[in-house]
């Protein structure tokens, strides 16, 4: 399986509740949040990265929630997997995501 492939907008994997999967040294899972919404929690190395939010009208969104190490391995994985527009960036001196070019915060 292609990294890209955990993004669901890139693959169109189905959706399975409860079940972890991995992808190299990547794990995703699938989960119902609170308000009953299917999320895709992704990790690298045990560390959650960030999560996708099925929002009927528009599909599943990204949300970045760690940087992890910041090593270059956590760059290259999310730089395959976020949507058009975001960034994983470690230039700098500090890793961050960024969303058409702004930054975003944790």
């Amino acid at each position: 399986m292609k990294l890209a492939y955990i993004n669901p907008n890139e693959s169109g994997q189905w959706f399975r509740e409860g079940s972890d999967r991995k992808c190299g040294q990547w794990t995703y899972a699938d989960k119902i949040n609170s308000i009953g919404q299917r999320v895709r929690y992704v990790a690298h190395r045990g560390t959650v990265m960030g999560y996708f939010k099925d929002c009927e009208s528009f599909g599943w969104l990204f949300l970045p929630i760690s940087t992890g190490w910041g090593s270059a391995s956590d760059q290259q994985g999310m730089n395959k997997i976020m949507p058009t527009g975001w960034k994983f960036r470690r230039n700098g001196g500090h890793a961050r995501y960024e969303f058409n070019g702004v930054e975003h915060k944790c």
